[in-house]
């Protein structure tokens, strides 16, 4: 194709119908039926798109724009891909956020009659693309009834189907956690507050569609209702599912095959972790950047396989809350982990093994190839391979059940090897996938080539000889067949049978009769030769697909081994123990590591114990900022989640009580999409582990109250403490903070119990040593981390002195929050009155003398909260500038 400049080209991107090619009409009637989609139009060897579509297109993919003539309608604009190379530029269209359509030609061009029909094949959408990634890639959908909800996740590339339902904020919840690609909601449904949120915040394509008829789960699964598969009729979570299965039934265009049962989300048997916590506790993430670098399943997953990979996150997200089932994963680990060559065997093994499952999609889809079908062959053969390895005598009884319970898909794997060649085509329309003496059909049609091609040979070199043209060769082409090549230096040697059909510019080309009687021979049995093959794959397809729910068991068991294998293989490697699981409440671990900050420090991380009990559920932990605070409550709560899990732990020893929900409350930052602060983002997180932490729960829970006034934070935090302290049910409970006051609180309540991280004086400072002491700090030492940090000399001196001035003012300061309001009570405050400290009038102090006190006014005029972020930082500017104007000043004088 010759590149057209569009701006100078003057293409029509449209046109009446009635001045088009009757191809084009074709076309534009298919267009027609479509909405916000681009049609890929089958045309040969070729997908080509048209008018805007191809405008579009081209600069999407960056490839060239041409132009072809539509009739009347003049030159329109075109752009086109291979056939072969379509599910990689379908992948680039699709990360650009389009749905493309597929039309197919759907009749034998050589037997239609007038235009070839055409029909769309499937719609590819975000969330129904075959992506060849080794993460999940959900299509959800979310339906509203009430104060209740359903939601429903698909992985049309895995199969996995999930479903939920509950309250509104649960179900956004899910989406957070498991982030689906494309979403969808019915056509005019009010979306709720917490859905609106997450749609605006996050990276999802929101698809609304009219609600259709029910019974797509019962379509889907051969069920007679709904309940068979765990799903109410009358649920939101019914309505959601048959919502997702109507879509990708409409947009393929077929059921498809591989689709597994649906799996409940909400389960007893699984720790609640709510996304803000596996976030802070960058479980999955790094809270920072979102990447996947530098997080817990980064360190861990050394898994062999993609599935294996997927099913890791899987459980670092969802760790279980029977203790049954998190001994036998242990079992399994330490199985592994005792026999070094099993499990390095098992490993070496696992690596040869492709993604099943996403290969059974293909197949699903019917966009599987012949070396998809060798792929799918080879996994299963080593995946046999790896369970004999495995079952042996002291295999345990999670492994047993596993392998035990996989069905016998030998003869289907062996007849693909025996019939298959091996290296077979990339495609299917050429031939060539099985082997010689397969089928005898086939081999006669071979014959039938093979003696055709031995008489071309023999044609070419008897003409050579009878002309006396050494040059002379017989070739083909789809246009003219087969032909003779004659060069124009030769020509005046052809024979006068010779009939010219085609000139070149250095030669010309010719038939013979004898020829093209016998090429009609060749060609129809090569043509039947290949129709036999792409028939004997169909039929090897739908073996395939008719053992799909083995394959899929198949696929699941080896992911379970890969991360049993792995785990057991991570705990060798970094020294991890296994962790005793307990019925009762409490956790008591022994030199604990954070397992990523170990990583990176290597042999200087400072491990420490943690021990929370019935009776004294509370660590109180003080201490200064880099001092370790929230790296040891971390590294607790990351300890539980990776035993819960199945895992070995970074300890020299672990005793754990099942956890059955883990919340965090970790870090400070703006929410500028929603509108809120720091402080309400606090308080909203705070508000719901309130509401939904029990007894067997962990909270943590860092700095509460920092993000508003001194006194504000300080009467939160305290009333936070309290209610914790007083529950019925009393979760366990790490608090760090800094204020100090509420180290007292371990005199009222013998639940609280004061720790902090150790500080080491030195002459130039501090050293940070990182290690827990059962006492609480007396210090923050804010001003000589403010030093570490950099902060000039100027600014720390003045700092030293105004806290030196505070300290000497505030001696008699109440020393609780308590005490302090029953002072206030007996002696109010008016209403307008001058800023005090306890002992004297604060402009006793030396910052309030002169030309501070203007400045601290103007300063305590500001309203943040009313201010935009860029606001903020223009009025900040301001400061600093004053600020230096004072400290100019105040060297002079």
């Amino acid at each position: 194709m010759v590149g057209i400049d569009v701006g100078s080209a003057e293409l029509s991107t449209g046109g009446s119908s009635m001045s088009l090619t009757p191809m084009m009409r074709q076309y534009q009637e298919i267009k027609a039926t479509l909405e916000d989609t681009l049609l890929m139009f089958r045309l040969g060897d070729f997908y080509e798109l048209f008018f805007e579509d191809a405008v579009v297109a081209s600069r999407a993919l960056d490839i060239t724009l041409t132009g072809r003539d539509a009739g009347e309608a003049g030159r329109i604009p075109m752009c086109g891909v291979p056939y072969h190379a379509l599910e990689s530029y379908l992948e680039r269209l699709i990360d650009h956020g389009f749905r493309v359509a597929i039309c197919e030609q759907v009749e034998d061009p050589k037997t239609a009659k007038g235009l070839v029909q055409r029909e769309i094949v499937r719609i590819v959408t975000p969330g129904t693309a075959l992506a060849n990634e080794q993460a999940n890639r959900f299509l959800a959908s979310f339906v509203a009834a009430g104060d209740k909800a359903g939601v429903c996740f698909v992985d049309v590339g895995t199969g996995e189907v999930l479903f939920g339902e509950g309250g509104c904020g649960e179900c956004v919840e899910q989406l957070r956690r498991l982030a689906p690609i494309e979403l969808l909601m019915a056509q005019g449904a009010e979306m709720p507050e917490p859905l609106a949120r997450y749609v605006s915040e996050e990276q999802v394509v929101l698809t609304r569609r009219q609600l259709g008829a029910k019974g797509y789960l019962e379509k889907q699964y051969l069920v007679g209702q709904p309940e068979v598969l765990g799903i109410d009729t009358a649920s939101p979570a019914r309505t959601a599912c048959d919502m997702a299965l109507a879509y990708i039934e409409e947009t393929q265009k077929t059921q498809l095959a591989h689709l597994q049962a649906p799996r409940p989300l909400f389960e007893a048997d699984h720790m609640l972790l709510t996304q803000a916590a596996i976030l802070h506790l960058e479980l999955t993430a790094t809270a920072r950047d979102r990447a996947r670098k530098g997080s817990l399943l980064d360190l861990l997953d050394e898994t062999a396989t993609a599935a294996g990979s997927r099913m890791l996150k899987a459980w670092l997200e969802r760790p279980l809350c029977k203790k049954a089932d998190i001994e036998a994963r242990h079992d399994a680990v330490d199985y592994f982990y005792q026999d070094f060559i099993l499990r390095e065997e098992v490993r070496e093994v696992l690596r040869g093994i492709h993604d099943m499952a996403r290969l059974l999609a293909r197949f699903s889809f019917g966009s599987a190839n012949a070396r998809d079908l060798l792929a799918l062959a080879q996994s299963l053969r080593a995946a046999r391979q790896v369970v004999d390895i495995v079952r042996t005598p002291a295999a345990p009884s999670l492994l047993m059940r596993i392998v035990d319970a996989l069905p016998d898909l030998v003869p289907l794997y062996e007849d693909a090897f025996v019939q298959l060649v091996d290296d077979p085509p990339a495609t299917i329309r050429d031939g060539g996938m099985f082997r010689d003496g397969v089928h005898a059909e086939l081999d006669r049609l071979r014959s039938l080539q093979s003696s055709g091609r031995a008489w071309l040979r023999e044609l070419e070199q008897s003409e050579r000889e009878r002309t006396g043209i050494k040059s002379l060769k017989v070739g083909y082409n789809k246009v003219f067949g087969y032909y003779i090549e004659v060069s124009k230096a030769n020509l005046a040697s052809v024979p006068a049978e010779y009939e010219r059909r085609q000139t070149l510019a250095a030669a010309e080309r010719f038939v013979l009769p004898a020829l093209k009687e016998r090429e009609a021979e060749i060609v129809s049995a090569q043509e039947r030769a290949v129709a036999f093959e792409e028939g004997l794959f169909r039929s090897f397809c739908d073996r395939v697909l008719a053992a799909s729910a083995g394959i899929q068991q198949w696929a699941e068991a080896i992911a379970q081994i890969d991360v049993l294998a792995t785990l057991a293989h991570v705990a060798n490697k970094r020294r991890y123990v296994r962790p005793e699981m307990v019925d009762g409440v409490g956790i008591e671990i022994e030199a604990g590591r954070h397992p990523v900050v170990e990583a990176h420090v290597g042999a200087d991380f400072v491990p420490n114990d943690t021990l929370l009990t019935p009776e004294e559920h509370i660590i109180l932990l003080t201490g200064p900022n880099m001092g370790g605070k929230s790296t040891y409550m971390r590294q607790t709560a990351v300890i539980c989640a990776i035993a819960q899990m199945g895992g070995f732990v970074p300890a020299t020893r672990a005793r754990i009580g099942i956890v059955d929900k883990l919340f965090t409350r970790i870090g400070a930052s703006d929410d500028l999409g929603r509108g809120q602060s720091t402080f309400m983002v606090e308080m909203t997180e705070l508000a719901e582990i309130l509401r939904l932490a029990t007894g067997r729960s962990l909270i943590l829970l860092d700095e509460i109250g920092r993000g508003t006034s001194t006194y504000d934070g300080l009467s939160i935090a305290e009333a936070v403490l309290e209610d914790l302290a007083t529950r019925s049910e009393r979760p366990l409970t790490m608090f760090a903070t800094h204020y100090h006051e509420l180290t007292a609180f371990s005199e009222s309540f013998s639940c609280v119990r004061n720790q902090s991280l150790a500080v080491e004086e030195t002459g130039s400072g501090i050293r940070f040593l990182h290690t827990v002491m059962m006492r609480p700090s007396d210090r923050s030492y804010g001003i000589q981390v403010a030093r570490l940090a950099g902060l000039p000399k100027h600014v720390i001196d003045r700092a030293q002195e105004l806290l030196l001035a505070r300290e000497h003012a505030q001696v008699d300061v109440p020393h609780s929050v308590r005490e302090a309001a029953a002072t206030a009570a007996v002696n109010p405050p008016a209403t307008q009155h001058e800023a005090r400290l306890p002992g004297g009038n604060i402009s006793d102090l030396a910052l309030f003398a002169g030309p501070y006190r203007s400045f601290v006014e103007w300063l305590a005029g500001q309203d943040v909260m009313r201010m935009t972020p860029l606001d903020a930082m223009n009025e900040f500017y301001r400061a600093i500038e004053k600020a230096r104007e004072l400290v100019s000043w105040d060297t002079s004088n």
